[in-house]
């Protein structure tokens, strides 16, 4: 894919394709092969691809056509970079909770402290 700068929210079918320099049915069919691949569809049942589509498009390329996946592979491999890309949002939520729970705890030391000099 050559290096565009995306400037709108929605592309049709043909733009992307232009800029994957590929033919509209191979698009047409990485999208079967892919059910990650959903662009929205209009009114009338026309694909509007996302900024979004388009980077999860851009894997797949790279996957299948640069890195020489097969289809199962690559998607074998999307689902596992799925898998830990939850893993690590699993962990970063936990941190966080640590994090406020030792806040509480500081303000509630900083309350006792504050109380005591203020007695003294």
């Amino acid at each position: 894919m050559e290096s565009v700068a995306l400037t709108k929210r929605y592309y049709s079918i043909s733009e992307v394709a232009q800029m994957f320099e590929m033919n509209i049915s191979k698009l047409r069919f990485w999208e079967e092969q892919f059910p990650s691949l959903n662009p929205k569809r209009d009114r009338s049942g026309d694909r509007k691809y996302t900024q979004e589509d388009i980077n999860h498009l851009t894997e797949i390329v790279d996957l299948v056509e640069n890195q020489g996946y097969t289809i199962e592979g690559a998607k074998r491999a999307l689902e596992a970079k799925k898998r830990k890309k939850q893993e690590h949002q699993a962990i970063i939520d936990r941190l966080t909770e640590i994090k406020k729970f030792m806040q509480e705890i500081r303000e509630g030391l900083d309350d006792k402290t504050d109380e005591t000099l203020q007695s003294a």
